[in-house]
């Protein structure tokens, strides 16, 4: 029985010495970060969309407009649309407006703009804020980068 506790006693006292010198394991590239560390991490002037929630599972990201992001050209493609779960704006001077279709020109909008830098969960977030409509996540087929004035619906 002593064996036990001491060997417990050990094992325990190893780990904390290993820790303590920094040793421990430490987070794998499995691990995913969060949308501020791709945020902080983001090229200036590009927005970037996730296959995710949290900025996980990097789609792509782009400069200037797609305004068809299921097509092959652009920096969306092909199986890129309708699968945005959250995003990122490190823009410049302007602030991006998503749509639901491609065209980049419906009704149903919604913008990122500079100020918000990421939303990290596209579920709670509706085209013009209407539920009936339906979510943006897994949604988005275009957008476009427009000043702030052209952006009366936000991602929040």
């Amino acid at each position: 029985m002593r064996k036990r506790k001491f060997g417990s006693a050990a094992a325990v006292a190893a780990l904390t010495g290993v820790a303590i010198l920094g040793l421990a394991p430490t987070a794998s590239a499995e691990t995913p970060g969060t949308c501020w560390d791709d945020y902080e991490n983001a090229v200036s002037g590009y927005m970037s969309a996730y296959d995710k929630v949290n900025c996980d599972g990097y789609l792509g990201m782009a400069k200037g407009n797609d305004l068809n992001w299921g097509d092959n050209a652009g920096s969306f493609r092909g199986t890129d649309k309708n699968r945005a779960s959250s995003l990122v704006n490190k823009g410049n001077y302007s602030e991006v407006k998503f749509f639901p279709g491609a065209g980049g020109d419906s009704n149903f909008y919604i913008c990122l703009t500079r100020a918000e830098g990421f939303v990290r969960d596209l579920t709670d977030d509706y085209w013009l804020e209407d539920r009936t409509f339906g979510s943006v996540n897994n949604s988005i087929g275009s957008h476009r980068w427009v000043p702030r004035n052209a952006c009366a619906f936000l991602a929040v």
